[in-house]
């Protein structure tokens, strides 16, 4: 079974999405806020496996959350499921450490598969992240760093979850296993995180 915690100030959806994943006997639904305000302490006494975790909250932001908290609990897994989707907040959230992105418009089934994607270690991408990621990278905003560029199979790997592949189809596709795309994709949200920590750290630890 896997515990979890989801954090949201909208709470029409909060009800909604905690109803639909209480009805799978999979899941067990420890802590449901709505701010980030006492995350910290309420984790102390009881720390779920996987936080869904909205961006815009008053307070302490989503974002500003996962950094927090994946310094006091650094094995806690965090999906953001939010609304937003450009570029700005996609990667402030993945370099502050999520391990994956969601919207909520997204179905029950893709928001349930990456749960369990992030409890068994997986790193979950889907098709709108990597057509990002693929702009991010390109040498004229890195500045052609050797060190964080795109290898040729991880931008392979990218362009086919941009044309709608599953992890499953990617593997037969290119005739590797899923752990070895698993382990691309790990790198890859690495680079991202590698880029700019020194000033995502001056940001959180200033405010």
């Amino acid at each position: 079974m896997i515990t979890i915690a989801i954090v949201d100030d909208n709470a029409q959806y909060r009800k909604a999405i905690t109803v639909a994943l209480e009805l799978n006997k999979q899941y067990h639904i420890i802590h449901v806020l709505e701010n980030c305000e006492q995350i910290i302490s309420t984790f102390e006494q009881s720390l779920p496996q996987v936080v869904l975790m909205d961006i815009n909250m008053p307070g302490i932001d989503g974002i500003k959350a996962v950094w927090l908290l994946k310094k006091r609990f650094p094995e806690i897994k965090v999906l953001m499921l939010t609304v937003f989707e450009d570029e700005e907040k996609i990667f402030s959230a993945l370099r502050a450490g999520a391990n994956g992105y969601l919207l909520k418009k997204d179905d029950l089934e893709k928001i349930s598969a990456a749960i369990h994607s992030v409890h068994i270690g997986e790193a979950p991408m889907n098709g709108m992240i990597a057509s990002k990621v693929i702009d991010y990278f390109k040498p004229i905003n890195i500045k052609q760093n050797e060190d964080i560029a795109l290898t040729r199979r991880e931008n392979e790997i990218l362009q086919l979850l941009i044309n709608g592949y599953s992890y499953k189809e990617i593997a037969a596709n290119i005739h590797i296993s899923r752990e070895t795309i698993n382990s691309h994709i790990k790198n890859i949200y690495k680079k991202l995180k590698v880029h700019s920590r020194a000033e995502l750290s001056k940001r959180f630890h200033s405010s």
